[in-house]
């Protein structure tokens, strides 16, 4: 079994901690310094997992004053930033994929239109299911320009695709425009998740950038709703 990374099991742990009152709202966390000493690690892998709980809304992090707990975490929450995928997230022995397609074509125009390239340059599609410990979890539909992301593979999309982009390509991930809304169920939506044809789903539409500004995917993802919480934090410095 494949150990999670050091910062996921500070994140964790900090939540759970949370969720148990060992943190109190209101209550500030012990140093970096301290909770590198206890999780025996960096202050730089310490504040990876606290960013994680930051973007959650869970804590909030001041220059000079320190990391105070906001809120107590919505239960099965599961936290992704733009480079972040379900192996990184709840780890790579709970994910299972289902390829449905995997094909090099043309873009359509809405295609061309998201990732900001020509009619002639060719795109992966890539068609596949995601379960998390075997439970269904989300269809998703993802675009890729081939002149960005050369080489990628079937077996690439079994793993985490994103991993390949960043280790094996050398490219870095900034940043994700997303749009939401609710969608009815199609057939083959219903047949792959095992749900009621017209049934609610959640649909995220995304776009990922790389830090050059270049997009670089294109995705639509639909998930069960009873799985999908959607949750912004607005604070004020």
């Amino acid at each position: 079994m494949k150990k999670l990374p050091k910062y996921m099991e500070v994140y964790i742990d900090i939540k759970k901690k949370i969720e148990e009152d060992v943190y109190k709202i209101g209550e500030k966390l012990p140093s970096g310094e301290v909770l590198a000493k206890n999780y025996e690690t960096s202050k730089l892998t310490v504040k990876k997992g606290l960013d994680l709980l930051v973007s959650e809304g869970i804590l909030h992090s001041r220059s000079g004053f320190g990391t105070e707990v906001l809120r107590k975490p919505i239960d099965n929450s599961k936290v992704f930033g733009p480079s972040d995928g379900l192996f990184n997230v709840v780890g790579e022995e709970h994910v299972h994929s289902e390829i449905h397609t995997f094909s090099i074509e043309l873009p359509s125009k809405k295609v061309q239109n998201m990732l900001k390239i020509g009619e002639k340059e060719y795109i992966y599609n890539i068609v596949r299911s995601r379960f998390i410990d075997h439970k269904p979890y989300s269809l998703e539909q993802t675009f890729m320009p081939l002149s960005i992301i050369p080489g990628l593979e079937p077996k690439h999309l079994q793993k985490s695709v994103y991993s390949y982009i960043t280790a094996d390509l050398g490219l870095e991930i900034k940043a994700s425009h997303i749009w939401i809304k609710g969608v009815k169920a199609t057939e083959f939506d219903a047949k792959i998740l095992g749900i009621a044809r017209d049934e609610f789903m959640i649909e995220v539409e995304k776009v990922v950038s790389l830090t050059s500004g270049t997009p670089f995917e294109y995705s639509i993802t639909r998930h069960l709703y009873e799985d999908f919480i959607f949750e912004a934090v607005f604070v004020e410095n």
